[in-house]
Order: structure tokens, then sequence, then C-alpha cells
């Protein structure tokens, strides 16, 4: 049984609702934010708003396999449609007589101090649960759309280095071993260019060898720690890297292959509606049958490969 169904039966043992009809003609939640939790059974979830100034809360309770953040590719939706009921994927309305918290709906103890006086409850309908890819964000310091060197518009076009990731999502956009925002900062004050190394008027961050020596960057990395910033990898002592000065290659040339991680931040965005709605005997007069529950957003790093 779900959760908030079995916090309501210990409620009527506790507490009487109001009698009387329920005067409620269309919910007013669009200010609220969505938010969900896990309930108590297997694959058991629950997306709630609750209006604290109102003592109000409305809920989807649902049992259906489902994850804030899937493995999704650009523009792929992920939908998941649910039929309502009274017992089974159940969306329900409360008033209480004091505002409760995120614990009546996620809590592994039900409250005991919460008294409900208006419910309405499903009795059929359709929820839909979408999600989609909304952001996805490489933390390279470059804007999104600033990468789409082509100007088609299309960012999927933008493969600087050729490695099956457009540069949008490419945390190292030359594979150089140097992370794009890495090679973002120029250090001239009040100057926020890419950094141009060898001025041939291609940015550091686009350009596999930064200070055009004949060299690639990757390979000027005599140190073994994929990584050619490591202080160690300063051949002739100057204080200036070897991939950034064009005076000083390694002695014993060197073959690096790409080894960063290609971790971005993924933002998913779900998306839950509820058509045909209707509700218990208990209120006639509601006339809103269809309407977004909500948009909810959730992050997480995934590591990409295309």
């Amino acid at each position: 049984m779900y959760r908030f169904l079995f916090i309501f039966s210990l409620l009527i043992g506790l507490y009487s609702c109001d009698d009387g009809d329920i005067i409620v003609t269309e919910f007013d939640f669009d200010d609220i934010d969505l938010e969900r939790c896990n309930g108590a059974g297997v694959d058991e979830h629950v997306f709630y708003k609750i209006n604290t100034s109102l003592n109000e809360a409305i809920a989807l309770n649902f049992t259906s396999p489902f994850s804030e953040t899937p493995v999704l590719t650009l523009n792929e939706v992920i939908t998941i449609t649910l039929s309502l009921s009274e017992t089974t994927n159940q969306l329900l309305y409360r008033k209480f007589t004091d505002a409760v918290s995120d614990s009546y709906f996620c809590g592994s103890v039900p409250p005991s101090d919460v008294t409900v006086t208006q419910e309405l409850l499903s009795t059929q309908g359709e929820a839909t649960i979408e999600t989609r890819i909304a952001i996805i964000d490489d933390n390279d310091g470059i804007p999104s759309e600033e990468e789409d060197l082509n100007g088609n518009g299309n960012l999927e076009d933008d493969d600087t280095d050729g490695d099956g990731l457009p540069n949008y999502r490419d945390p190292d956009d030359d594979n150089d071993n140097i992370l794009t925002s890495n090679e973002i900062p120029n250090g001239i004050p009040n100057n926020d260019n890419p950094r141009d190394t060898d001025e041939d008027g291609i940015p550091d961050y686009l350009e596999a060898d930064d200070d055009n020596d004949g060299v690639l960057t990757i390979n000027e990395d005599i140190s073994g720690s994929n990584n050619p910033r490591d202080p160690s990898n300063d051949e002739d002592g100057d204080n200036i890297l070897n991939y950034l000065d064009n005076d000083s290659s390694p002695a014993t040339p060197v073959s690096n292959s790409p080894a960063l991680s290609n971790a971005v931040r993924i933002t998913y965005r779900t998306t839950v509606t509820i058509i045909n709605l209707e509700f218990n005997s208990t209120n006639n007069n509601f006339n809103q049958n269809s309407f977004i529950l909500g948009t909810k957003d959730a992050s997480a790093t995934r590591t990409i490969t295309n």
C-alpha cells in the first residue's frame, strides 16, 4: 500500500475529516515547486506539491520503473503513461488544518499530528511523465551557443578534435590532455579573449600544438603524468612549460594518448501532465480535468562517449 494512503488510513482512525462538500473548482499550484521522493515499495514514487500558505497539497503516487537521471541521447524523450484510479497510480488532493512538510509524503514514519479536512481522489484519468535532457554542461567556460563554430545552429557538427564528441559536450576540445577551462585564461588584465600562445588566430583550447613548435601539446608531457601542465614538463628550466615554450621540445620524443575523462554535467527535465482527470463524487464543481502538474530538474555527472 502506498505510504501516503497508509498515512491517510491512520489518520481516519485518529481524526474526523470534514463531511461537507468540497468546493474546489481548480488547482492553484503553478508557483509551487514540484518535488519527488521514493515510496515505500519497489519502484514506488511520489511527485508532489505543498502549498504551505493554504495548507494544501497535491500528489501523484505511482508504481513504475523510473529514474530522474536516465541515460539519454540528445533529443530522446522517455515517456511513462499511467492510468489513474483511486487505489493504483493515484492523484490525491488534500487540505489540512496546519501546514505539512515533505515528510508527510516521504517520511518513513507517518506524522501523527496532521488533520486532513478535505480530500479529492482520482477515479480515472491519465498521467504522462516525460523526461528529456535540458542542459549539457561540459564545464569548459565556453557557453554552448559559442561552440557552434560552423555557425549553422547545429552544435552536433562541431567536433574540433575528431573524437566523436561535439565541442559543447567535450571538456577537452582539442584532445591535448588539458581541459578547455584551463586553456582559456590568457593572464592579460581586462582581456577576456581565450589564450592564443602562438598568436596564429586559433585559441589554445582548439589547437593541438599550442606553441607551434612542431610537437603536439599532448606529446610535450615528458613526466608521463598525462598532464602537460605538470611542473616537471619544463625541459629547459625557464619556468615556461614545454607546451607553451616554442624553443623547448622534449629531448626524447614521446607519444601520448588522450587520457582525460569525458565527464559532463547533465540536467534532466521531467514534466508531469494530467489529462482526462475525474475525481470521486465528493466534488462535482471541479472543472480542471487537464493540466501540467509541474516540471522538475535533476542533475547528474555522466561520462559520455559519443
